[in-house]
């Protein structure tokens, strides 16, 4: 019946995911950390993810999701944001959307790597992987790249430098996932490398740190 078709859609729908998954893993010497398979993270899967995963995994590349709603799925909370980043260029990302006659939406966040895309009436935005160039205390120059770590040494704290595949694969490379169990708040690398990056991030720092119980430790490396 349409039940038994649709589950069986999905079933392969995730081992096409999972195949995927364990490739590109294989390639970058990275082992299966840890598997989320939740209520809130299922929740996700709406038809228009489905769709932007599909087209991701056919022109063969990576798409995760990334920083905040990592962090909340694991808090297990449903996140009201998502944000995804991927190992695709802008230019790629567009010529991908414009083939599968997605249309794409406010294009302000192109030069810094982001397209966002409107499908199923739902936006979808998507970033690629960077590396600040320069800073200015506010505004970086960034260089796309396709390595992984690289974009999560960029990032502020260890809590939000954790990427989610979509077949439930955690990628932690700062023991983010530990800080947030034992509700550290952490900087990524040195505090004060990272402050003077975007200052902006010490007020991100003690917004964590007012909501998660946050160790202060690493500001005491500032006075």
């Amino acid at each position: 019946g349409r039940g038994g078709a649709q589950a069986q859609r999905r079933v392969m729908w995730r081992r096409t995911l999972r195949v995927a998954t364990a490739a590109w893993a294989r390639r970058r010497g990275l082992s299966t950390m840890q598997q989320i398979d939740t209520l809130h993270f299922h929740t996700l899967f709406t038809d228009g993810l489905k769709c932007i995963a599909e087209l991701f995994v056919k022109d063969n590349h990576e798409l995760r999701i990334a920083g905040g709603a990592v962090r909340d799925l694991l808090n297990g909370k449903q996140p009201e944001d998502v944000d995804f980043a991927t190992t695709a260029t802008p230019d790629h990302m567009k010529e991908l959307f414009q083939t599968a006659g997605i249309r794409m939406i406010n294009n302000k966040g192109e030069k810094h790597g982001t397209i966002t895309a409107r499908v199923h009436n739902q936006n979808f935005e998507i970033t690629t992987l960077r590396i600040d160039v320069a800073t200015d205390g506010r505004h970086a120059e960034v260089q796309f790249t396709t390595d992984w770590q690289t974009d999560a040494e960029r990032r502020d704290l260890t809590i939000n430098s954790m990427f989610l595949g979509l077949d439930g694969t955690l990628y932690d490379y700062f023991n983010g996932y530990e800080d947030l169990k034992n509700k550290k708040v952490r900087f990524v690398g040195d505090p004060s490398h990272r402050i003077q990056e975007d200052y902006l991030r010490i007020m991100r720092y003690f917004r964590s740190t007012s909501t998660g119980a946050g160790d202060l430790t690493p500001m005491l490396t500032l006075c």
